[in-house]
This record gives structure tokens, C-alpha cells and sequence, in this order.
């Protein structure tokens, strides 16, 4: 495996998801009472769609607008840079 590889974040990462996708299960399928199986199926996957989008690409971009991913400690930024190294981002890149 990678040198960089660590095994608190991507624990803290699947922790995360899974979590996502019992809200978002929980909230489409509470939405969806009164609908069929396949109508509240796809509501509960569209809800965990977009908490995925505001929770996971959400401060990714937040990030790439006002910061950059090396200069942040946050969950997002850990899972990043620990994917790649070494860094091959537009701002190291330019610092040498």
C-alpha cells in the first residue's frame, strides 16, 4: 500500500457514508410514505445523493475557492492529501 496511507481517516471516511446513507435512507423512505416500494427506493437513494453532494463535495469546493486542501486539517483535506503524495495540487505545484 501506499506510505501514505492511513487507516484513521479512511475508517473515519466509510463511518461517514454509512452514516449518510442511513440518514438519507431514513429520510426517503420517511418522505415517501403513502408512495410503492420503487417510488420510495428511489427517493431515499436521491436523498443520500445529496447529502453526499452538500456533506462530501460541498467543502471540497469550498476549499478549492478559498484555500487550498494542504494548508486545511479538516476530514475532508486529510483524505486527500493521504491519497497522494506527494502532492500534485496547482499551489504546490507552483511553490516548487
Amino acid at each position: 500500500m501506499d506510505a501514505g496511507w492511513e487507516p484513521g481517516a479512511v475508517g473515519a471516511s466509510l463511518l461517514l457514508c454509512a452514516a449518510l446513507l442511513g440518514a438519507g435512507c431514513a429520510l426517503g423512505l420517511r418522505l415517501g410514505r403513502g408512495r410503492g416500494a420503487a417510488d420510495r427506493g428511489a427517493l431515499a437513494w436521491l436523498c443520500y445523493d445529496a447529502l453526499v453532494h452538500f456533506a462530501l463535495e460541498g467543502p471540497f469546493v469550498y476549499l478549492s475557492l478559498v484555500g487550498n486542501i494542504a494548508d486545511s486539517d479538516g476530514l475532508i483535506a486529510s483524505l486527500c492529501i493521504s491519497s497522494r503524495l506527494p502532492c500534485a495540487c496547482v499551489n504546490c505545484m507552483a511553490g516548487g
